[in-house]
């Protein structure tokens, strides 16, 4: 197993972790959140915000903790790259030959992600699709990796473009 940097050698499996960092914080958040919801539960008129900040954000840490012990993991070798762990159920493997590329987009309340398009003739319609595809893409990596989408996006395609290159 390589570093994420070293994606100078397609015939090689590099692995890009999620940040369990990016994952903490997020579950400092979600707690402290939590906890002004249980301090809302001391006066009877906020009861309803007080279940619902306490409900929203405590499902919100249950998630962030898993991603702390389970995070994604995105595996890059001469084939194409596997999703797997945070909450991908079973690891999906996509070739390389299926994309078309990488790059980010703002999403339309701030912040960014990495997407991909299918290649002509290889895009899957299915009911998670047609609602990404509306955002720009066809398919999205989730967030939380340790680098910026942007660099994300560069080192998918850089990568892309070796394994393809060593494959003709």
């Amino acid at each position: 197993m390589t570093s994420w940097r070293d994606i100078s050698v397609p015939e090689r499996s590099t692995t890009i972790t999620g940040s369990r960092g990016k994952s903490l914080l997020s579950l400092a958040v979600s707690l402290g959140f939590v906890a002004i919801g249980v301090f809302l539960f001391r006066d009877p008129r906020q009861m309803t915000i007080a279940w619902l900040c306490t409900g929203f954000f405590g499902l919100g840490a249950a998630m962030f903790a898993w991603l702390l012990v389970h995070p994604h993991t995105l595996v890059l070798d001469e084939r194409g790259f596997t999703l797997s762990g945070g909450l991908v159920r079973a690891p999906k493997t996509t070739s390389w030959r299926d994309v078309e590329g990488f790059f980010t987009y703002r999403l339309p309340r701030g912040g960014k992600m990495v997407g991909y398009n299918f290649a002509p003739g290889v895009r899957k319609d299915t009911v998670m699709a047609k609602i990404v595809r509306g955002l720009a893409a066809d398919r999205v990596l989730p967030k939380g990796w340790p680098q910026s989408p942007d660099k994300m996006a560069e080192t998918l395609n850089a990568y892309r473009a070796q394994a393809l290159a060593a494959r003709r």
